[in-house]
């Protein structure tokens, strides 16, 4: 092969490269799943001691909320707040703080698994809330 027909097959694999990233051929080669998740507490910050309140957590990904998403939820420190089983109350056991951390398992629309640290105060009296 002559040294002219390597630089010209060269010259036109480059271009064609180029026309391929132009065109929007880099999006099948992109990872796919990859969304921006949000996650929303909504529930109380400050639960009385010897009460159950309620909360639920909202998971959207690039806007559209996700039914029945799989999340891990765990407390801090149980002894002041405790999640109940059903993963959708959680109960003031002594006055104190605790920190209520919220996981999307097993998430396949992004790269990490999206976590919400929600800061948790429990109290003597609703008063005092």
């Amino acid at each position: 092969m002559r040294l002219s027909h390597a630089v010209t097959r060269l010259a036109l694999t480059v271009t064609s490269g180029i026309a391929a990233l132009a065109c929007g051929l880099s999006d099948v080669f992109r990872s796919p799943g990859i969304e921006r998740v949000t996650l929303t507490y909504q529930g109380p910050i400050c639960i009385p001691v010897d009460s159950t309140e309620p909360f639920t957590v909202v998971v959207e990904a690039e806007s559209v909320r996700l039914s029945q998403p799989r999340l891990g939820i765990t407390s801090s420190d149980s002894s002041v707040v405790e999640v109940t089983p059903g993963l959708d109350s959680l109960r003031g056991k002594k006055s104190g703080q605790a920190t209520l951390t919220i996981r999307l398992e097993s998430s396949i629309l992004t790269d990490t698994a999206p976590t919400l640290a929600e800061v948790l105060r429990v109290r003597q009296s609703s008063s005092n809330c």
